[in-house]
C-alpha cells in the first residue's frame, strides 16, 4: 500500500500541492485525475524521489518512504511523461544496461528482456534514437517492468502507441493486478482509464478532492447523468 500523507510542496509563492492525502491499496489500478497545472507530473516525481516535499510524508508498504532504501526503491518502475533514454543504445542494450543498474541475476533478466522486447514487438537492433514516439513509449513502459516491481508509477504512458498495443498493455496490467501489484497511473486517453482503472482521484489546486472506487463514480455519475457515459461525466468533472 501507498500512503500519502500531509505532503506540501510550493515553487516560490505557488503551492502546487496542498497538504495532500491519498491511499493507493494492495492490487488496485488507480487512476489520477487533473487538468494541466493540477500537480499530477509533481507527484510522481516526489514518489519518486527526483524532488523531496515541504512537508509531508508517504509510506510505502507501512514504511516512511526513503530513496537510500534499495529494498523500496526496488519495489517501483515508473514511466516519466518525458522519459531520458540513452539514445545511442538499441533497445535490447538499454534494458540491459538497466538490469544490470539493477543488479538483476543474468540468467533472470536475459529472459526477461527477451519477454519484454517480444511481447512490446520492439525492434532489439536499432538505436533508440530512430525509434518513434509510440516505439520509445513502448521502450519506456518495458523499463518499468524489467524487474517486476509491485508498484508502477506511470504519467501518459500510452503517447504514441497502437490500439491493438494498448489493448496488450492494458490485459497484462490486470494480470498484474490479480497478483496483488498496483499501478498509478495518469492519461488524457480517458477511455482507457474509465475501462482499466479500480479507483479514481481528483487532484485540484493541490488537494485531493475526492478518490472514489469505480462503482461509487459511477453512482455519482448515474445521479448527474443525461445519458452521457462516464467518460464525459469525468471530462465534466475535468471542465473540458
Amino acid at each position: 500500500m501507498i500512503e500519502i500523507k500531509d505532503l506540501h510542496i510550493s515553487l516560490g509563492s505557488i503551492k502546487v500541492l496542498n497538504n495532500l492525502n491519498f491511499t493507493i491499496g494492495d492490487g488496485r489500478i488507480q487512476a489520477l485525475l487533473g487538468v494541466n497545472g493540477a500537480g499530477k507530473s509533481t507527484l510522481i516525481r516526489i514518489i519518486s524521489g527526483l524532488i523531496h516535499p515541504n512537508k509531508g510524508h508517504i509510506l510505502i508498504d507501512n514504511q516512511v518512504l526513503n530513496k537510500s532504501d534499495l529494498v523500496q526503491k526496488r519495489k517501483f518502475g515508473y514511466v516519466f511523461e518525458q522519459p531520458i533514454y540513452i539514445e545511442k543504445f538499441s533497445s535490447k542494450e538499454y534494458l540491459t544496461f538497466l538490469a544490470e543498474m539493477h543488479a538483476l541475476p543474468t540468467t533472470y533478466y536475459i529472459d526477461r528482456i527477451k519477454w519484454l522486447l517480444d511481447f512490446f514487438e520492439i525492434n532489439e537492433k536499432k538505436y533508440i534514437e530512430t525509434y518513434s514516439k509510440g516505439m520509445k513509449s513502448k521502450v519506456s513502459l518495458a523499463a518499468s517492468l524489467l524487474h517486476d516491481p509491485k508498484y508502477l508509477v506511470i504519467d501518459e504512458p500510452f503517447d504514441g502507441i497502437d490500439f491493438l498495443m494498448i489493448q496488450k498493455i492494458e490485459a497484462l496490467f490486470k494480470d498484474r493486478r490479480t497478483e496483488g501489484k498496483s499501478i498509478l497511473i495518469t492519461s488524457h486517453q480517458l477511455d482507457l482509464i474509465t475501462d482499466i482503472c479500480d479507483d479514481f482521484a481528483l487532484l485540484n489546486k493541490g488537494r485531493i478532492e475526492f478518490n472514489l472506487p469505480k462503482n461509487e463514480l459511477m453512482a455519482k455519475h448515474e445521479n448527474h447523468s443525461t445519458g452521457q457515459s462516464l467518460k464525459k461525466y469525468i471530462e465534466i468533472i475535468l471542465g473540458k
